[in-house]
């Protein structure tokens, strides 16, 4: 990749950012307050959600273009699909650092990528010289984000939809 753009990050800014990473409780005596119930419940309610998988991670978002990753690309990926290449797509993808989501999907398709890049040209470079190495790779087509009307996490879907 090529230089960083956005704010500096130093060693202690990135310990931060990845120990964070790794799951982070909410202050939750907050989360009591704001659900009206005593501070001991919050806490087993939330351990249960935990527990039962409800809850799967708590975790801080960081905005991409404070860290030099103002561009946002869709690829939407042709491959050769059979069992040998499944794996090692899904390998290859994960240790891709620009990309952000990986899914296998249905239709024209084989998978949807989402990807931060610093740049056009390192997005153009992702594709050119890094997927087209996937095994069984056939085509791809690049979506450039041009604006996002709402990117949050799937728990406003969830509480708007009365679960």
């Amino acid at each position: 990749m090529s230089e960083t753009r956005g704010t500096a990050l130093d060693d202690a800014d990135r310990r931060i950012i990845h120990r964070l990473a790794e799951g982070v409780e909410p202050e939750l005596d907050s989360v009591a307050n704001d659900a009206g119930v005593p501070l001991g419940e919050a806490r087993q309610r939330f351990e249960r959600l935990r527990t039962s998988g409800v809850v799967r991670e708590c975790a801080v978002r960081i905005e991409p273009s404070a860290v030099g990753l103002p561009v946002t690309g869709f690829l939407l990926v042709r491959v050769a699909q059979n069992s040998e290449n499944y794996e090692a797509i899904c390998q290859m993808v994960r240790d891709l650092e620009e990309v952000e989501e990986a899914h296998a999907v249905s239709g024209d398709f084989d998978w949807l990528l989402k990807v931060r890049c610093w740049s056009l040209n390192d997005l153009q470079r992702l594709v050119i010289d890094r997927l087209s190495l996937l095994p069984g790779y056939i085509r791809s087509q690049t979506c450039i984000v041009l604006d996002t009307a709402c990117d949050y996490a799937n728990a406003d879907v969830v509480t708007s939809a009365g679960y």
